[in-house]
């Protein structure tokens, strides 16, 4: 036999819809049709209103049957709204979209456009009442999902993107201690897809034992509370009691569990001896009368869906049924029983006293009902149906609660669907897909007010049981071995936990979270809660059903990759498994699955290749595993008011033991950078079905010429950088050529363009290559005054972060220009306000972190040649320029005080060729001190002057120091106005050509000139003179020799110290007086000088209060040079 291709499986399923639509529709719109006219003939009079003129029309074209249930017809409106609901209207657009391929793009099905395309024709068939087209399209559809299984489990295993080990070495994977089931380990579908159906199960149509059998059934199934007090009134009811509830409405939302707990009532009186199931139901009947267990029940299963209203249907016997309470009786008692309602049956009519008659007579009876809404609302405006008028219905629900009511032995379980209160809205509604439009809600209320005079309204789960029933039915039960690892694996989470409680919920940090823990194992609560709290909120999520299916398909994809987590996670979840992506984007619609692929889970997804990129987090996949993590949490929100997840869920649904946490927000903070789809605000993550602005940001920042990004930069650090500093006499930033940089004897700090970059072991490197040239060359000349330049450099290794950050930057502004053409909404405006307002600060900060090379020329002495030598002067706060500065003035590579006892030991190692010659002028020795590294660095000339002048006050000058002379004459060999320390006055002003003289030379003239002069003298006006200077170094002197003056020890004290401004002043001075000066004054010094110098600076200038609070003060004190000046 050939096989069904996916292409005739489609077209089958739209020749059943077109069959089952023509009927529907013709009897939905009858009153609008005028006579002798069909139905098509208001699709045919809106088209010509539209101008479409001369179009055929067909009763079973799908197109015309599509567009007729899902258009509006003018005043008519939408004619579908009352049999309809808004969801099962989406299935008929949806089935448009397949004809439409189908008919025009010769369009090729794969496997999982046609399960989707059956899946849509299914349910469409079912919500018109269709049964029989429907199970012939359920059986197509079932086949090509048994038929792809196992093509999909080995597609996944080619194509799956491998995830790292993350295992922590003192704990178990999940997989280790609670295996899942067999069906679950082999993906066996058929067994997975977990919908219980009554129908199949009470015909004997399901296959599976898990659900057929009774033993199996509850193996597989956990008892909830409510469940054993369902078992436990049954039990009672049918055992005779009339004090337990006769009616119970099993009441819970969509996929919440009413079908399978009718299933563990149907299967309890199975006939099925009580010691052949499971220990926990003997032991629910403990000390319990179980009479009804031990004799015959007649049991009933009557689903509504399964039914059409409008159409008979034939039984085994011959006997033909048309009514609900038809089908009642002959399954209560075959032909027999259907005989005593069988004119009512016959004729659409309630059956009055003959109901009661007929439980009691075939008592003790269990029936259920289910779907009931989905059967009376097809009856709901159709009085001609032989199923009887809507009205009829109810008045047979009554007469059926009374009927049990009274018949001891007689249980009636009913599933009426829950109000369901969803997300963000004011009103309790139920499901639109188990309701089904404003007919459906019809029948649903007055279903409720019939049911709820009599019944028992009943629950089967809490929250935390729900967990449990997904264990059961996943995993195996633990034994004692496995218990310990699940406490080994509890207790190491939470210690976990507790030591980064800073970065998650705080829930995690409680006892009950550690009891939740343990009691969801080996599924992480997080998972749970997302999947319970926010993907139950989707119209087509059915609850426990929907979770069980999802995780059924996660713990298949994870055990088969060998997983080796402690847990399973929102983070775990395989979203690169065909099985878990098209079973997860499901209930989302088609875009998700691109989403994925783009930026979530895939060898191609961004996050993916962040992890590529980044060892340090793809040793843990754990930006795949963030982006797996947000997106669990984030797209079934969607739709809500408070979309997206918190930062610490996020966390909380990827951190196990062996992660280090601090590395997530950086992940995190990446992939909002790069991924396309990708949303952030306050702390809360979601992905969108339309690209973020991030998209827009990556695509713009990467276009950008890298010669406008150093450009940006170079423009950013010329507005924010001081003109000079105390220490740097001249900014200059960037400079074209060497040229730029003048001739100029004050020290220069050059900010170098950032094409010239450093790193630590550099030798070589582009900016030391530039800092030679600039130190060197001025142009085509060479360079004179080569001490006077320091380069400031980027940092290689930096330089790529704060590229990415102006890259974004200059994105977003840019964005923001373009915000009226790209039509942003207030919201996003305001998201890109805030980005700039982010990046602007991070770009300030990584230029500081990127400008902290320092290099400049370095030389030992005049006989070698210099060397440019790297400083580093990171951790700048402010200024580039002042940071530098004060690193270099530390570190004694900038001076800006020195002294004269630094000048002359320069004099007499540097300098001695020239200090032979026992003088040097002050305008020679400052350029010197210009010219060549070797000499001390001074930021000015001013530098050096403020240094010479307190030699006049140092009583070691003979040693260390100078004398001062106006010129000297070459031919007399003498200075000419020689000055000499601590005899005569400072000179009023140091100019350029004065002269600073060898303490030697000007001994020697001193004491030449008072021998001279004593000769002049009569002998006794020199001894009557005893005012007389007799100092033998300079006072009058013996005429044949002068006489040295005598070394003393330690008779000089001379320091400097640099205080901490931002430590506590009065402390440290308080510190310096009493450990060091008072010593020094009590000792009775000659001479004891003490200066405070003060040197503050403030790039925007210091506030006019202060400045005349400072200058009032410091005039007050005494201080010299008390002013402000300006940069």
């Amino acid at each position: 036999m050939a096989e069904i291709s996916n292409r005739n499986r489609v077209d089958e399923a739209l020749l059943l819809v077109a069959e089952a639509l023509d009927p529907f529709i013709e009897r939905e719109v009858a009153q609008h049709i005028p006579e002798g006219e069909d139905w098509t003939v208001l699709v045919r009079l809106r088209d010509e209103e539209a101008g479409k003129y001369g179009l055929t029309y067909s009763r079973t074209d799908p197109q015309t049957q599509l567009k007729m249930i899902i258009g509006r017809f003018g005043k008519l409106g939408y004619l579908f709204d009352r049999s309809l609901s808004r969801a099962e209207k989406n299935f008929a657009s949806e089935l448009a979209s397949v004809r439409n391929d189908f008919a025009h793009f010769n369009k090729a099905f794969g496997a999982d456009d046609t399960y989707r395309a059956l899946d849509t024709a299914e349910r469409l068939l079912r919500a018109i009442g269709a049964v029989a087209q429907a199970d012939t399209v359920r059986k197509s559809r079932s086949d090509v999902q048994r038929k792809t299984y196992a093509e999909e489990t080995r597609r996944d295993t080619r194509a799956a993107t491998k995830m790292p080990e993350l295992g922590a070495a003192e704990l178990s994977p999940w997989r280790e201690v609670l295996a899942p089931h067999t069906d679950i380990a082999s993906n066996d579908f058929a067994r997975a897809e977990f919908a219980a159906d009554l129908y199949q199960v009470s015909t004997g149509l399901e296959a599976s034992s898990d659900y057929n059998d009774p033993t199996e059934f509850f193996n597989r199934t956990y008892l909830t509370d409510g469940l054993k007090t369902l078992l436990t009134l049954a039990v009672k009811r049918l055992g005779g009691d009339m004090n337990a509830a006769p009616v119970i409405n099993l009441q819970t939302t969509f996929g919440g569990g009413k079908t399978h707990s009718m299933l563990a009532v149907w299967h309890l009186f199975s006939g099925r001896a009580l010691v052949d199931l499971p220990q926990g139901v003997q032991s629910l009947f403990a000390g319990i009368d179980t009479v009804a267990l031990e004799r015959p029940v007649k049991r009933v299963a009557i689903v509504g869906n399964e039914i059409a209203p409008g159409q008979s249907w034939e039984k085994p016997d011959g006997t033909v049924i048309r009514t609900l309470w038809g089908e009642l009786a002959w399954q209560l008692g075959g032909a027999e029983g259907y005989s005593m309602v069988a004119d009512s049956d016959a004729n659409g009519t309630n059956p009055g006293a003959a109901l009661r008659d007929l439980i009691a007579r075939y008592s003790p009876a269990l029936i259920l009902i289910d779907e009931w809404v989905a059967y009376a609302r097809g009856l709901y405006g159709n009085d001609a149906l032989i199923g009887g008028t809507f009205e009829t219905q109810f008045t047979f629900a009554q007469l059926l609660t009374e009927a049990v009511k009274s018949v001891p032995g007689a249980l009636l379980l009913v599933s009426i669907p829950a109000s369901d209160i969803r997300r963000d809205g004011d009103e309790a509604a139920a499901s639109d897909l188990e309701v089904g439009g404003l007919n459906g809600r019809a029948a649903l209320e007055r279903l409720q007010n019939v049911v709820s005079r009599v019944a028992l309204n009943w629950s089967p789960a809490s929250s935390n049981e729900s967990f449990e029933i997904v264990k059961r039915r996943l995993f195996q039960e633990p034994d004692a071995a496995a218990q310990r690892k699940i406490d080994a694996t509890v207790e190491r989470f939470f210690e976990y936990y507790l030591k980064n409680a800073g970065e998650l919920p705080s829930e995690t940090k409680d006892l009950d979270y550690k009891a939740r823990l343990r009691a969801a194992y080996p599924i992480h609560p997080e998972l749970f809660d997302r999947l319970y709290g926010d993907w139950s909120t989707l119209e087509k999520f059915q609850r426990t059903r929907g979770v069980l299916r999802l995780m059924s398909s996660v713990v298949h994809a994870l055990y088969a990759a060998g997983d080796d987590s402690p847990l399973i996670m929102p983070g775990s979840l395989p979203l690169d498994s065909a099985a878990v992506r098209d079973e997860i984007t499901g209930y989302l619609d088609d875009a998700w699955k691109s989403i994925i692929e783009k930026d979530i889970d895939g060898q191609q997804a961004t996050a993916v290749y962040i992890d590529n990129e980044k060892e340090l987090f793809g040793r843990r996949a754990l930006t795949r595993r963030i982006a797996r993590a947000t997106f669990m949490g984030s797209a079934a929100t969607l739709q809500t008011q408070h979309k997206g997840i918190e930062r610490k869920r996020v966390f909380l649904g990827v951190a196990m033991p062996g992660d280090t946490i601090g590395n997530f927000g950086s992940a995190l903070s990446i992939l909002g950078d790069r991924a396309t789809y990708l949303y952030g605000d306050n702390d809360r993550y979601w992905f969108d079905r339309q690209p973020s602005l991030n998209r827009k940001v990556v695509e713009r920042a990467e276009a950008y010429p890298e010669e406008d990004i150093w450009a940006a930069v170079i423009d950013r650090i010329r507005k924010t950088e001081p003109k000079s500093t105390p220490e740097i006499a001249e900014v200059i930033v960037a400079p074209v050529d060497t040229v730029d940089i003048s001739e100029s004897d004050r020290v220069r700090l050059i900010i170098a363009h950032p094409r010239y970059t450093h790193e630590v072991k550099g030798k070589d490197t582009a900016a030391r290559t530039y800092a030679q040239e600039l130190v060197t060359k001025r142009g085509a000349a060479p360079r004179v005054n080569a001490n006077t330049v320091i380069v400031l450099t980027a940092d290689s290794s930096r330089w790529p972060e704060l590229d990415s950050s102006l890259r974004q930057y200059k994105a977003w502004n840019d964005i923001h220009a373009d915000k009226d053409v790209l039509d942003l909404t207030q919201g996003q405006v305001a998201e890109v306000r805030r980005k700039i307002d982010a990046l602007n600060q991070t770009v300030a900060q990584r230029i500081r972190e990127t400008w902290i090379w320092a290099l400049y020329p370095e030389q030992a002495d005049g006989s070698q040649p210099f060397r440019v030598a790297a400083a580093k002067a990171d951790g700048a706060t402010e200024s580039l320029a002042r940071h530098v500065g004060e690193r270099l003035r530390k570190t004694d590579v900038v001076i800006v005080q020195s002294s004269p006892q630094m000048l002359a030991l320069e004099l007499g190692k540097h300098l001695r060729n020239k200090w032979n010659d026992g003088r040097v002028s002050v305008g020679e020795l400052w350029e010197y001190h210009a010219r060549y590294p070797y000499l001390s660095r001074y930021r000015d000339k001013q530098v050096l002057l403020d240094a010479i002048a307190p030699v006049f006050d140092d009583i070691a000058w003979q040693e260390v120091g100078f004398a001062l002379a106006d010129a000297y004459d070459t031919d007399t060999g003498d200075f000419v106005g020689l000055k000499v320390p601590l005899f005569d006055k400072v000179p009023f002003s140091i100019d350029d050509s004065m002269l600073l003289v060898a303490p030697r030379l000007a001994v020697a003239q001193r004491q030449r000139q008072h021998a001279a002069e004593a000769m002049d003298e009569p002998v006794d006006q020199a001894s009557a003179n005893p005012a007389t200077p007799t100092n033998p170094a300079v006072g009058p002197a013996s005429p044949t020799a002068p006489i040295a003056s005598p070394t003393i020890a330690n008779a000089r004290y001379s320091g400097v110290i640099d205080l901490k401004p931002g430590s506590d002043l009065a402390t440290q001075l308080k510190q310096v007086a009493e450990e060091l000066l008072a010593h020094l004054q009590n000792a009775d010094p000659e001479t004891l000088e003490v200066r405070l110098s003060v040197d503050a600076g403030k790039r925007a200038g210091f506030p006019e209060g202060v400045v005349r609070t400072v200058r009032e003060n410091g005039s007050n004190l005494g201080f010299t040079k008390n002013r402000f000046e300006a940069l």
